[in-house]
């Protein structure tokens, strides 16, 4: 890696410090003196800004659902104390040749790190009905597997989700 400008005078100073403390002023040359003794390496830092992942926490674990009266769109997560969750969300709404539909299916982990959720998708696909373009129509077309983070809070029946843009979406539990 390339020194730039500021840390070159330091690098050749510490370098320098470096080299004038092997050998003493006015010392011949040889080899140098065997070590008697060694100390170990520190041992690495454990120390981490965020926790370690875990397993999902009992709060989670369960279907969610969020329906709005507002929105044409309806979105269910179902978390398994394993880790694995399902994804389904479906758009649907009117237009003049009938009801156009969106269906948006992943499955894969979830891991929890102290408030994040990070959800990382094995299958993810997208299916589209519309009865005024047939032709555009597609079922089970694979779909990008990026992960996703939300910040998460289960809240008596009520887990909130929030993106990383800052959009939050609020699911009620659903029994079994």
């Amino acid at each position: 890696m390339a020194a730039t400008g500021a840390l070159r005078p330091l690098l050749l100073v510490a370098l320098l410090m470096g080299v004038t403390a092997c050998a003493s002023p006015g010392e011949p040359p040889g080899p140098a003196p065997t070590s008697r003794t060694a100390s170990p390496a520190p041992a690495p830092s454990t120390t981490h800004a965020d926790p370690p992942e875990q397993a999902l926490p009992q709060a989670l674990v369960g279907t969610w659902r969020s329906d709005s009266k507002d929105s044409d769109a309806g979105l269910t997560y179902r978390f398994r104390a394993d880790g694995g969750y399902t994804f389904t969300g479906v758009l649907a709404y009117d237009s003049p040749d009938g009801i156009v539909q969106v269906t948006h299916t992943s499955e894969g982990t979830a891991r929890v790190r102290g408030a994040q959720l990070v959800l990382t998708p094995r299958r993810a696909e997208t299916s589209r009905r519309d009865p005024g373009d047939p032709e555009g129509d597609y079922s089970a077309r694979p779909a990008a597997r990026t992960p996703q983070r939300h910040t998460w809070e289960v809240t008596g029946g009520v887990l909130a989700l929030t993106d990383q843009k800052g959009l939050r979406v609020t699911y009620e539990r659903r029994s079994p």
